[in-house]
C-alpha cells in the first residue's frame, strides 16, 4: 500500500514539474521580451522619435512653430462660432447644399444673395486666415496627449476654414474677381500646411482632404475661363510638388508607436465598446505581446523602403501576414483593431497623388492653349509646358483621358473607388453622383 501511495505521489509530480518548467519558460520569455522592448524604445528615443505622451508633447513642440499659435487659435474660435449661423446650414460647401453644375459668371444662382449675406458675416474669419497664413508652418497648438485618445479637434475644425474659402472663391469668380479667388485658393494650401501634423494618420487624412478641396476648386475654375497666364502659373505652383509619401508614412508610424506605447497600461480604453466589458482586456499587455506589436509596426513602416509604387499591396500583404502569424495569440486581436487602417492610409496617399497630377495636367492644358492659341493634340504636347509623361498619368502609369469638344477640352482620371482603369470615353460630368465630378473629370474652357 505504501509503495502504491509513493508511486502515485511520484507520478503526480510529473505534471507539476511540467507546469513549473512551463511557468519558468514563460517568465524567462517575458523577461527577455521586456529587455528587447526596452532596447527598441531606447533606440527610438536616440533617433529623436517619441515613445510616450511626454516625449510626444516635446517632439510636437520641437517640430512646430509657436509664432502663429494665437492667430490660428483666434481663427479657429471664430470659425467654430460661424458654424452656428443658421444661414449657412443649407448653403454649398459650408452646409448641405451643392453648387449648380452649370454655374458661371452671370448665370442664375438662387443662393447668391444668401451666400453674400453669409460671406459678409464671416469676413473677419477670411481676413484673419489670410493674415495668419504669413506665420511659419506647421503651427503649435496646446494638445493634451493621451495615446490613442489624443484629441485633435483643431485638425477637424480646419476643414471648416477651407469650406469658407471655397465658397468665397466661387462667389469671387461668379462676380469676375479672379485675384480675390486666387488669394482664397492659395490660402487653402496655407491651411493644409499650417495643420500638417504628419505624426497622426488622422491629421494626414484631413490634410489630404484639404488639398483635395483646393484641387477641386482649381478644377472647377478652369471651366470658367477666368485666369491669365501669370495666374495659371501661380496655380500650377500650388500643385507642382509631389506628395512625399515616404516621409508621411514614416512620420505616421513614429506617431503610431508613441500612441500605442502610451496606451499600453490601459489598452481597454481604446478598444471598441463591445470589447471593453471583457475583464481580459483590463489586464496589462504582456511584454511578449507588446514586442510583437512593436515588430509589426516596424515591418509595416519598412514597406515604404521599396518605393511608393506598390505600397498599397505591400502594406495589405504585411498586415495579413502579421495577423496570420499571430492568429492564435492576443496579438492578433490588437493587430485587427489598430492595423487595417494603415493600409487605408496607403490607398489615400495613392489616390491623392493621382488627383494632384490630374489638376496639374488640366492647368497645363489651359496654359498650352493660351501660349499656342490652340488645344494640345495630345497630352504628350504638355512637355512644351514643362511636364513629363509621369505628370499626365495615374500612379499606375495609365495616361489620363483627354478629348476636345468644340471650345472646350476635357481631362479625366478613373472614378474614385472604382478601380484604376481610365475610361476611353469621357465620363458624364452632369451626373449628380456621390462624388464631385471635378475630382476625376475636368472641363477646361
Amino acid at each position: 500500500m505504501k509503495r502504491r501511495v509513493k508511486w502515485i505521489g511520484l507520478v503526480s509530480l510529473v505534471p507539476m514539474g511540467v507546469l513549473i518548467i512551463f511557468m519558468a519558460f514563460v517568465v524567462y520569455r517575458e523577461i527577455v521580451a521586456s529587455s528587447e522592448v526596452k532596447r527598441r524604445l531606447d533606440a527610438i528615443t536616440q533617433a529623436g522619435d517619441p515613445i510616450d505622451n511626454v516625449s510626444m508633447a516635446e517632439f510636437f513642440e520641437r517640430n512646430t512653430h509657436k509664432a502663429g499659435t494665437d492667430a490660428w487659435s483666434e481663427v479657429l474660435d471664430l470659425s467654430q462660432a460661424s458654424s452656428n449661423l443658421t444661414v449657412s446650414s443649407d448653403l454649398p460647401s459650408v452646409g448641405t447644399g451643392k453648387f449648380p453644375h452649370d454655374l458661371h459668371p452671370g448665370s442664375d444662382w438662387t443662393d447668391e444673395s444668401r451666400v453674400s449675406e453669409y460671406l459678409n458675416e464671416v469676413r473677419p474669419i477670411l481676413k484673419r486666415i489670410h493674415l495668419a497664413s504669413e506665420f511659419p508652418k506647421p503651427v503649435w497648438l496646446p494638445l493634451h496627449f493621451d495615446g490613442y485618445l489624443t484629441l485633435l479637434q483643431p485638425i477637424q475644425e480646419s476643414r471648416q476654414l477651407v469650406r469658407i474659402l471655397e465658397l468665397d472663391m466661387v462667389y469671387a469668380l461668379y462676380h469676375k474677381e479672379p485675384e480675390r479667388a486666387l488669394k482664397d485658393i492659395v490660402a487653402m494650401r496655407s491651411v493644409a500646411d499650417t495643420f500638417d501634423w504628419p505624426w497622426f494618420f488622422v491629421a494626414q487624412y484631413v490634410s489630404l482632404s484639404i488639398h483635395g478641396f483646393q484641387w477641386q476648386s482649381i478644377n472647377r475654375s478652369l471651366d470658367w475661363d477666368v485666369w491669365n497666364e501669370e495666374q495659371l502659373a501661380t496655380l500650377s505652383g500650388q500643385v507642382s510638388t509631389p506628395f512625399d509619401t515616404a516621409k508621411a508614412w514614416k512620420a505616421g508610424f513614429a506617431g503610431q508607436v508613441a500612441m500605442f506605447n502610451a496606451s499600453v497600461e490601459n489598452i481597454a480604453k481604446v478598444l471598441p465598446s463591445e470589447m471593453q466589458d471583457n475583464p481580459l482586456w483590463k489586464l496589462p499587455i504582456m511584454p511578449s505581446t507588446r514586442l510583437e506589436l512593436l515588430q509589426a509596426h516596424e515591418v509595416l513602416q519598412r514597406c515604404i523602403d521599396q518605393g511608393e509604387d506598390r505600397l498599397v499591396e505591400r502594406s495589405e500583404a504585411t498586415i495579413k501576414a502579421q495577423t496570420d502569424r499571430n492568429r492564435i495569440s492576443l496579438t492578433s486581436v490588437y493587430l485587427g483593431v489598430f492595423m487595417p487602417a494603415d493600409a487605408m492610409v496607403a490607398k489615400t496617399f495613392d489616390r491623392q497623388e493621382t488627383s494632384r497630377r490630374l489638376t496639374l495636367t488640366s492647368l497645363a492644358v489651359k496654359r498650352f492653349q493660351l501660349k499656342n492659341k490652340r488645344w494640345p493634340k495630345s497630352l504628350s504636347e504638355l512637355s512644351d509646358i514643362g511636364l513629363v509623361d509621369k505628370d499626365w498619368s495615374t500612379t499606375k502609369r495609365a495616361p489620363f483621358g483627354y478629348a476636345v469638344d468644340g471650345d472646350k477640352a476635357f481631362v479625366w482620371s478613373y472614378e474614385p473607388f472604382k478601380g484604376t482603369v481610365v475610361s476611353n470615353t469621357r465620363p458624364n460630368i452632369d451626373s449628380d453622383g456621390e462624388f464631385d465630378t471635378t475630382s476625376f473629370v475636368v472641363s477646361i474652357r
